[in-house]
């Protein structure tokens, strides 16, 4: 039972190893995490759809603006005029009048609001906070799929750390049982001995083969991620565990990093955003309380002059220009429901911003205590490492001088196992830890 525990803790913990012998045939790149970043800034489709609306909403903000422009417009007609009819109430003869058949006339017609209660100017402030979203937005992404090429990177970067501790202790493996082997022909050992110790090595290999497929997914997931080509094998570079890391948890205090998160992290920031959003349509909705005064111009050119009778086949010139000023009565019962409408998402979305506050904060607090923690697991892992190497040796060296039984053997090199398994796995939990904790502090 004991033999198929460990067993089952080493499927568990050899995530990804093992992948440059077994795809050595394919196309293999040798990458760091940074690099790993760029390639997802300039290729996960993701951070292509975050960009495009970013650029979308810089384009909005250009289209509002527009709107602060004087407009201008031209037309033109051509039609077919009929006789005119008149009574003539006393002033002149009733009758049909003869009329120019043929009409056409030209206009250029120019118009600049000069006063619409801040209407124009508010939706060219609602554009910019929305531009201001659609860039926290993607800076949220990117940091999102940073942090799953972080976990995926990691998972890579510790299978092949465990792969190397697997073949480590492979190789011991098979020294003893070759010793075994000797002492089992010379009569001086047990089958069972034997069978044990091939039985040992067949489960570290079984488990070691195991990991082909393990790494064959997580490498789909990441190049699948970044649009590299198919059949690419990736090959982590090494990554140490940053200094800064432990001088987080080591020099700064928990409101520090809280406050920290507060100002940085993209996510809080939108929720920010969103409640001065609310406040803009609220002052747009009030704009609609004030008339609107524009400044337009005209020049028309038109043929027949119809403004006397018999009108005359002439074409007539003529310009205006002056003040237009508009109002909808409608404003007047149905602006209040408006109102009441934009203050209820002024206060939901606050009350967001307080929401999003505290689970950012609890966040960060177990970020922080679970990073703390890592580091504090590395180091009685570090001392439970050098205490199973060392009773390894011991007992192995016993066995071969016939003080010990086989099964004491058996239990040291599982114990040593593991040991090894869990110094690369809190290695690379330290790690992560560490970049889960920069994405919420906006700093991935």
């Amino acid at each position: 039972m004991q033999l198929y525990s460990i067993t089952k803790k080493v499927v568990l913990y050899l995530f990804l190893s093992h992948g440059s012998m077994v795809m050595a045939q394919q196309d293999s790149l040798k990458i760091s995490l940074g690099e790993l970043f760029k390639m997802a800034d300039a290729g996960n489709k993701q951070i292509k759809l975050s960009n495009a609306l970013l650029e979308r909403s810089q384009v909005v903000v250009r289209d509002k603006k527009n709107d602060r422009l004087p407009t201008v417009g031209v037309n033109g007609s051509v039609g077919y005029l009929t006789n005119v009819g008149v009574i003539g109430l006393g002033t002149m003869n009733s009758g049909f009048y003869d009329m120019p058949h043929f009409s056409n006339s030209y206009a250029l017609q120019a118009g600049l609001v000069l006063y619409s209660g801040g209407k124009v100017t508010t939706a060219i402030d609602m554009a910019k906070i929305e531009n201001r979203i659609a860039g926290l937005d993607l800076t949220r992404d990117s940091q999102s799929i940073r942090l799953m090429l972080t976990g995926y990177f990691l998972d890579l970067y510790k299978g092949y750390n465990q792969k190397k501790v697997f073949e480590k202790n492979i190789t011991l493996g098979r020294d003893l049982l070759k010793k075994i082997t000797n002492r089992y022909q010379s009569g001086a050992a047990l089958k069972s001995d034997l069978i044990r110790n091939e039985l040992l090595v067949s489960t570290y290999e079984l488990a070691l083969s195991k990991l082909t497929d393990r790494i064959a997914i997580t490498n789909y997931n990441i190049i699948s991620m970044l649009a590299l080509a198919q059949g690419t094998v990736l090959i982590p570079q090494a990554v140490e565990i940053p200094q800064a890391s432990a001088e987080l948890i080591g020099n700064d205090s928990i409101e520090k990093v809280i406050k920290t998160a507060l100002a940085g992290n993209a996510d809080y920031q939108k929720y920010a955003l969103r409640v001065a959003l609310a406040q803009k349509r609220k002052q747009l909705v009030k704009s609609s309380d004030y008339p609107q005064i524009d400044l337009f111009v005209n020049s028309t050119f038109a043929r027949p002059y119809t403004f006397d009778i018999p009108a005359k086949d002439i074409y007539a010139y003529n310009n205006a220009i002056g003040l237009r000023v508009s109002y909808s009565l409608s404003n007047l019962y149905q602006s209040g429901r408006k109102k009441d409408i934009a203050q209820s998402d002024i206060s939901i979305a606050t009350l967001t911003q307080e929401l999003a506050k505290e689970s950012l904060s609890r966040e960060v607090n177990s970020g922080f205590i679970n990073l703390k923690q890592s580091f504090n697991q590395l180091n009685t892992l570090y001392k439970q490492q050098e205490l199973a190497q060392e009773n390894y040796k011991r007992i192995a060296d016993s066995y071969l001088e016939q003080l010990t039984l086989n099964t004491e053997v058996t239990d040291a090199s599982n114990q040593r196992l593991e040991a090894d398994l869990r110094v690369t796995d809190a290695q690379a939990e330290i790690l992560f830890n560490y970049f889960q904790l920069l994405k919420s502090l906006g700093q991935l």
